[in-house]
């Protein structure tokens, strides 16, 4: 086949394909005013962010806004476990801490064979003896000792911000370098992303210059240097915790009776070669319902007006349960989430446009119940995909579209529209149906009127004016 044969072949074959009805309909999607609604009702919702992040009276909305989490359904209702908590977690509730008695659990551990000893406690203080700085009391100096006999403890510390003119964290508090010399260091700040319910960690951070790991990023480090490097190079800055449980659901013990109705062999069937967090989680809720204390997604009250449900030491190892079994949540990059915002709304609105002129007068009802049922499919995808993959879908954008596409499509149609001569010209753009046709069995319409006729009137001849003599005069007398 020669050259001309193949090119009329291939525009044969374009042609056909370009006539299909997949094609044609996939032609008219491309809306100018479905477009030009589109933008309109990005740039409200853009603003109205705008305006809910700078107005001050806005906070309690905005507050109670944050603190809800679609997921949340998922942690609340949908109880049935997933994930068997890890058997190599264990808590111990210290109780009012007293460094005496941590100092003895310390090497009671150490001696059962405990791999690593997690304290979140922050001992950022010592007693000044004899006016000798940095001496301590006989507790501290026991405790000092329990701390450096093993490398195998970690401190918490916490991070501040001594610089408020940028982000950067400047500052290492929480600790004395009477126990930090001697220990791992990891500090106990949970990012609460603006709201009261704690949902993200972050692994590290860079202070001073240099490189300092999360609470449970440092223990990771010396239980599971493999599970660690992984965590670590997903790279990101923060990560979604995937909770397990409260502090039931983790094998869990108190300070008091590990060291006074425990033997080593006892606790070395519980501990041994496993982590072991030391920190406050007393038995009852009430006992001081604020102390270490915070909201998360699993309270079963997820309106955030009960009093918080989980214990630091419990976030912590609920962090460790998800690295170490590897069960990380995923989240749609924000740019796709965006745009699929966007293909959302513009669909709509394309939609609702067509429904407009069609279905004029069920508009209202219709477009309403396309709304009250694609809002009821969006809340179970994202529920159902978050419960099954552990992927977080962040749609609010387009849920907000979908609710705003009626009210900026009649703003449009009967406003905008007509008002301006330019769009009407527009491709795709149709008479308002509100406005009245015309009625063919109403009387016709008068003939227009000509101008008038000239009358020609015939030309009168004017007679001759006889003026008598003076004889005919005469004869007559």
């Amino acid at each position: 086949m020669d050259d001309k044969g193949r090119v009329i072949g291939f525009w044969r074959t374009f042609r056909y394909f370009y006539n299909l009805p997949i094609c044609r309909m996939t032609r008219r999607l491309p809306d100018p005013h479905s477009i030009i609604i589109t933008v309109a009702i990005l740039v409200f919702i853009w603003m109205l962010n705008l305006v809910r992040l700078n107005l001050h009276y806005l906070d309690p909305f905005n507050n109670g806004f944050k603190e809800y989490d679609v997921t949340d359904i998922v942690y609340a209702n949908l109880s049935e476990k997933r994930t068997v908590p890890a058997e190599n977690i264990v808590i111990v509730n210290s109780g009012r801490p007293d460094r005496t008695r941590i100092a003895q659990l310390v090497n009671k551990l150490n001696a059962a064979g405990a791999r690593v000893i997690g304290l979140d406690f922050y001992f950022n203080s010592v007693a000044d003896l004899g006016g000798q700085k940095n001496e301590g009391t006989v507790a501290d100096s026991l405790l000092r000792e329990a701390i450096r006999a093993k490398d195998n403890v970690v401190l918490a510390c916490t991070i501040e911000d001594e610089n408020k003119e940028d982000d950067r964290l400047e500052g290492i508090g929480g600790v004395d370098t009477f126990f930090s010399n001697h220990a791992t260091l990891g500090y106990g700040n949970l990012p609460s992303n603006a709201t009261r319910t704690i949902r993200l960690v972050s692994p590290r951070e860079t202070i001073g210059g240099r490189e300092v790991p999360a609470f449970s990023t440092a223990i990771l480090g010396k239980y599971d240097k493999v599970k660690q490097r992984k965590y670590l190079a997903r790279g990101r800055p923060v990560e979604h915790i995937y909770f397990t449980g409260h502090r039931e659901d983790f094998i869990f013990n108190h300070l008091d009776r590990m060291l006074d109705s425990m033997t080593i062999a006892e606790v070395r069937a519980t501990c041994q070669d496993r982590i072991v967090l030391v920190g406050y989680a007393p038995d009852d809720p009430w006992a001081n319902p604020i102390l270490d204390r915070h909201y998360t997604p699993i309270n079963p009250s997820y309106d955030t007006k009960s009093i918080p449900d989980m214990y630091g030491i419990v976030i912590h190892a609920n962090v460790l349960q998800m690295v170490l079994s590897e069960q990380y949540i995923r989240s749609v990059p924000r740019w796709l989430a965006f745009l699929l915002s966007v293909l959302i709304c513009y669909a709509n609105v394309r939609f609702f446009r067509w429904v407009y002129r069609r279905f004029h007068q069920s508009f209202h009802g219709i477009a309403r119940g396309i709304q009250l049922l694609e809002f009821v499919v969006f809340f179970f995808l994202i529920t159902l995909v978050f419960y099954y993959f552990r992927v977080k879908i962040d749609l609010a954008v387009g849920i907000l579209a979908v609710l705003l596409a009626y009210d900026f499509i009649m703003i449009y149609q009967s406003l905008v529209l007509p008002r301006v001569p330019f769009l009407g010209r527009l491709s795709g753009a149709a008479p308002d149906p509100a406005a009245p046709e015309p009625n063919p069995e109403a009387a016709p319409p008068l003939p227009e009127l000509s101008e008038p006729e000239r009358v020609v009137e015939p030309a009168v001849v004017p007679l001759p004016l006889m003026v008598p003599t003076a004889e005919t005069l005469l004869e007559e007398e």
